[in-house]
């Protein structure tokens, strides 16, 4: 999934970057200058530059500084001209790619991160379906513990190399990520976990792991918006 989602990003930066040089090839722009000889074809640069937004805002989210700069643009120069404008848009985009390829759009990493839970968490769901409940607990369970690690991680919260639930519980408490009820809540579900991990499959019950599966959706988009 991680590769999936980074390739298909890949995808469209290249294709954006294609249709960009022809709007370049056809209107005559050598890359070194701030504007292009003649207007591009409208259609083309309107479809490109719809498509260029969107991409930024997906990867890097509406608050980000390259998505505010992007609409940003009209508003700084006084002529809303294509042959103006393409280039700078351009920049943009050629940025947002950079920092793309280097991994610094964190909002990236965590759409990245979200599929791959999702895609747990429906294994996990298929699993309890088809009557495994126990290896529905397991994997719920290890969702988890790499959410808190992760809760840890978004919060400068240290904790030991190998950790379990109940630590990384206490710790964010500590730090008043959550209160005492959400902790009790998060132990009783690891107390589920740890039964399926050590075989006490009588001390499991359905409704108790469809529970824990839907408060972990709810706590992740809770947390990690």
């Amino acid at each position: 999934m991680n590769n999936d989602l980074k390739g298909l990003i890949e995808k469209k930066f290249n294709k954006l970057f294609l249709l960009a040089e022809e709007i370049i090839s056809e209107s005559g722009w050598n890359k070194t200058k701030t504007k292009l000889f003649s207007d591009p074809n409208t259609i083309k640069y309107s479809s490109w530059k719809i498509e260029v937004r969107n991409l930024i805002k997906k990867v890097c989210g509406n608050n980000s500084e390259h998505y505010k700069e992007f609409i940003e643009v009209p508003k700084k120069s006084n002529y809303d001209y294509p042959f103006i404008m393409f280039p700078i848009y351009y920049g943009i985009l050629k940025g947002v790619y950079n920092d793309f390829k280097e991994g610094l759009l964190i909002d990236i990493k965590h759409k990245i991160r979200a599929e791959l839970v999702d895609d747990f968490l429906e294994q996990a769901k298929l699993l309890l379906d088809d009557g495994y409940r126990h290896a529905a607990a397991s994997l719920a369970g290890a969702v988890l513990e790499d959410t808190l690690r992760k809760l840890c991680d978004a919060n400068s919260i240290s904790y030991p190399e190998k950790t379990k639930i109940d630590t990384l519980n206490i710790e964010l408490v500590k730090k008043g990520i959550y209160n005492k009820i959400t902790q009790k809540l998060i132990t009783a579900y690891a107390d589920i976990r740890n039964n399926a991990d050590h075989g006490y499959f009588n001390k499991i019950k359905q409704g108790d792991v469809s529970d824990m599966i839907n408060w972990i959706y709810k706590f992740l988009s809770e947390y990690f918006k």
